[in-house]
């Protein structure tokens, strides 16, 4: 039996028609639930290629993948144009768009592009009739039929080999090389940088040519979902006991999307059946940076030191009777509701040199995506360009902020640039829980608004 980790059954689960296994953890209630955002997951329902035992994991595990986000399927936000400017990624949300040579319906047609299409934009006009259009790398699309995007999305290396960038530059670091079919996971588009011409894919691991990248057609590549924010809840920590390999699926069958050191912490969401490795069908659906919504067999993870609370008030009290604890010396963030802890886990901070400033804050601007990138911020340290970093929440001038992370899986140490750095799901999960709230469908709010108070300490 599958089971959410720690999952008590609660009311929620039953007003929500689950089957009682998958009842929703304690403390969730069905408001909660319609608040959160929408995962995106997609459901395969086509005849899988990979045989009868692929089948038979996607079909149990699809309903778990999909236990909150089925209730809000589309309802993602619907983003304005990224306020740093082009590139940014666009989806199409007509039936069919025609691409078009120029920005004028009498000019000659290049193409069609199907629903769900992603494309990159590079900008966007009106006609002398009105017509509001977008140019995209491939031409120009009325603007009516495309959307900004923010949601990440799992790709298929379509060419034999491609080199993966440390930095949006083709003259910079290699940190690996990946293979035709390997799967990677999009977070958004940047522009070159330090002289490069180029755009590129922002992936997970790093930086790659916008040609070698296709939207995934790997039937496993359905279940490498994002986790909802919910499972934050109730999740633990671990830590590899040996080189681990993170997989799209609990079967050495399916495919590879990462590893993790010896010694690496990670955040345990789900725990459940999948293909018998050395004599224990148990593996862990994941959370973390680089490769959240992977999966882990149990056997190469063991329980870590669960992160301490720290709930120490702000000196002028909290407002709201809900407060945010950062604690240097133990790497932990604590959410703390009425001075009791309501969610305590293990951050990453500023390195040596660019240390998490210590003081009094409050998370006066958050997006549920933002662009950071060294361009915006003084002394940056080196360059960098980090398109769609999800869940921020800014705390102080010059670009400190609470965020999720998606291109390190290194908690529990110092990492950052200063920022707080949390998990993909954890950074869902507390951005829902403060003010100013971001009703769904807004990329952001006002500032000027009642916000959480943040208190870190060194």
């Amino acid at each position: 039996m599958w089971s959410i980790v720690s999952a008590n059954r609660s009311t929620a689960g039953a007003m929500l028609g689950l089957p009682s296994r998958w009842n929703v953890p304690k403390r969730i209630t069905l408001a909660t639930v319609l608040r959160q955002d929408a995962v995106g997951t997609r459901f395969a329902h086509s005849a899988f290629s990979r045989g009868p035992e692929m089948r038979r994991y996607l079909a149990r595990l699809l309903p778990v993948v999909s236990l909150i986000g089925w209730l809000v399927l589309g309802a993602g936000p619907a983003a304005a144009a990224d306020r740093f400017g082009p590139p940014w990624m666009a989806r199409v949300v007509a039936d069919r768009v025609l691409i078009y040579q120029q920005p004028d319906l009498a000019s000659g047609i290049v193409g069609p592009l199907e629903r769900g299409t992603v494309v990159v934009v590079l900008g966007e006009q009106t006609d002398s009739a009105a017509h509001e259009w977008t140019q995209t790398t491939v031409g120009y699309v009325l603007s009516e039929g495309v959307r900004e995007t923010i949601d990440p999305w799992v790709a298929d290396v379509i060419v034999r080999n491609t080199p993966v960038y440390a930095k949006p530059n083709a003259s910079d670091a290699i940190r690996l090389n990946a293979r035709e079919g390997d799967l990677m996971r999009v977070s958004g588009v940047s522009h070159g940088m330090n002289g490069d011409p180029n755009l590129w894919w922002s992936t997970t691991e790093g930086y790659v040519a916008l040609d070698a990248l296709r939207p995934s057609q790997n039937p496993w590549s359905t279940l490498w979902t994002v986790p909802d924010g919910l499972l934050a809840l109730n999740g633990w920590w671990g830590a590899t006991t040996t080189d681990a390999n993170v997989r799209a699926g609990p079967s050495t069958e399916a495919p590879k999307v990462g590893h993790l050191p010896p010694g690496n912490l990670v955040k345990v969401l789900v725990e459940g059946p999948g293909e018998d490795v050395q004599g224990s069908a148990t593996w862990y659906r994941i959370d973390g940076g680089r490769y959240a919504g992977g999966w882990i067999h149990s056997s190469i993870v063991k329980r870590a030191a669960q992160p301490r609370a720290n709930t120490t008030p702000p000196p002028s009290g909290a407002a709201s009777g809900r407060w945010i604890v950062v604690d240097r010396s133990r790497h932990s963030l604590t959410l703390v509701d009425n001075g009791q802890p309501a969610f305590v886990t293990y951050v990453a901070l500023g390195v040596a040199g660019r240390e998490t400033p210590t003081g009094t804050y409050s998370t006066w601007g958050k997006y549920r995506a933002d662009d950071m990138t060294s361009a915006s911020v003084r002394d940056p340290g080196g360059y960098y360009d980090l398109p769609n970093v999800p869940n921020t929440q800014y705390y102080l001038d010059g670009g400190f902020a609470i965020h999720g992370t998606y291109w390190h899986d290194d908690f529990g140490t110092d990492e950052s640039h200063g920022c707080v750095n949390v998990t993909w799901t954890d950074g869902r999960y507390i951005f829902s829980q403060t003010l100013p709230f971001v009703l769904d469908g807004q990329l952001t709010t006002p500032t000027g608004q009642p916000a959480t108070d943040v208190v870190i300490l060194s």
